[in-house]
């Protein structure tokens, strides 16, 4: 079989039609995890860049905003290559702080403080069952690291892309909720 254009990519994926979407991901997916293994990223992190990148693929197309100049796959590929450099220098700023601030010994963590533990887990039950249900369905399987595809087939969703999409949205939903919580900021002006 021929590979789609560029035209019945694009057509496709604002369409949401399976067959492309599925077809986007075996094709590229593959690529794309390798690129960010090969430079120090795991599956999990290769897979929320993939999502984010087919997220702003799909915004961009829906705003008809996507004027391909190179192949689709190119497209995706530096997409994807930029989010994963910009994750990185994110990363390596953290690192950097981390290493300029003193090293204190014998000094417990906030991790080890049970009460700092007892208000995290509070926070998050709070906004979790906040969230609706689907989501904590979703969510409850990503968190005992169930596969987009077995999320998919207990959520009865048609296809991947809607599932990856669901799941990220959820995920970055109760990150918000708990980020936004005056427990929260409290918290975490009180580590510093």
């Amino acid at each position: 079989m021929k590979p789609p254009t560029n035209i019945a990519l694009i057509k496709g994926i604002r369409n949401h039609e399976s067959p492309v979407l599925e077809y986007v991901y075996d094709t590229y997916y593959p690529i794309i995890e390798g690129y960010i293994i090969h430079n120090q990223g795991s599956r999990e992190q290769a897979r929320d860049v993939f999502q984010e990148a087919m997220i702003v693929l799909y915004n961009r197309i829906k705003l008809d905003k996507l004027e391909l100049t190179c192949k689709f796959g190119t497209y995706l590929y530096a997409i994807c290559k930029n989010m994963w450099i910009q994750e990185r220098k994110k990363y390596m700023l953290r690192a950097e702080k981390l290493k300029q601030q003193p090293l204190v010994v014998n000094d417990p963590g906030p991790a080890d403080d049970p009460l700092l533990q007892n208000h995290l887990t509070v926070l998050f039950n709070k906004h979790f069952g906040d969230l609706s249900e689907d989501c904590q369905k979703i969510l409850s399987m990503y968190f005992n690291n169930f596969s987009v595809e077995d999320i998919r087939t207990a959520m009865n969703y048609k296809d991947l892309h809607h599932t990856a999409d669901r799941k990220y949205r959820c995920k970055k939903s109760l990150i918000k909720r708990i980020v936004n919580d005056p427990l929260f900021k409290r918290l975490k002006n009180e580590l510093r």
